[in-house]
């Protein structure tokens, strides 16, 4: 962890050592994260976040965003015959967002994601099991779709290959793709609005008997 000594933690948040004072009293959790170097306390440089408004804004919204999808997540577990429950019965590798630089319709989004999942499957279909399953939804702020993804890779060692290929693939487009974790309830996420038309789809060389809803 990279710290930072008073002065240089003001400049670093905008904020006056009275003020960075009264923080870290009312927080005795965060104030035990920091540390005395020699004579001098020094402040962790990821604390710098907490002193943003735009940035504590993003994390609230982040978090209730979560809240809903685990309420989702627990409605979605006594419907075993909903499609949420089957995707939560597959294996899942990845979780991915892609915000399109320009404004993209719904059917534009699908054939974006189609088109990626055809150039995976054409390039690694005969070593590994792939599995996609996508969902586009609206903007809040600005014209225009984007879409949330999860994909399943079988061999370990294709993951940082398929990764870039993804990014490559997107290249014009801001994607954000992290480890996909059962418990932070992505599927849900994505499917919170419903399924319907095309604002979904679930592909792959290996659904364990599961088909697209456009079988």
């Amino acid at each position: 962890m990279k710290y930072d000594k008073l002065k240089e933690f003001m400049k670093r948040t905008g904020k006056s050592k009275s003020k960075i004072g009264r923080f870290y009293k009312l927080y005795p959790d965060l104030h035990s994260e920091t540390t005395m170097k020699g004579k001098w306390r020094v402040y962790p440089i990821e604390h710098a976040r907490y002193f943003g408004s735009e940035i504590m804004f993003d994390e609230n919204k982040a978090l209730r965003l979560e809240n809903h999808s685990m309420k989702n997540l627990i409605k979605c577990l006594a419907e075993k015959n909903s499609l949420q429950y089957r995707l939560w019965e597959l294996d899942w590798t990845f979780f991915g967002t892609v915000a399109y630089k320009n404004d993209r319709n719904q059917k534009s989004c699908y054939r974006q994601m189609s088109g990626l999942y055809d150039s995976l499957i054409d390039k690694y279909g005969a070593d590994t099991a792939l599995n996609l399953f996508f969902t586009t939804e609206s903007f809040t702020n600005r014209d225009g779709y984007h879409n949330h993804f999860v994909i399943f890779v079988e061999d370990a060692a294709l993951h940082a290959r398929v990764i870039n290929d993804i990014e490559a693939y997107f290249s014009y487009d801001r994607v954000d793709i992290k480890q996909y974790d059962k418990l932070k309830a992505g599927l849900w996420y994505m499917s919170k609005d419903g399924l319907s038309d095309e604002d979904y789809d679930l592909l792959g060389n290996n659904l364990g008997g599961k088909v697209r809803k456009t079988a």
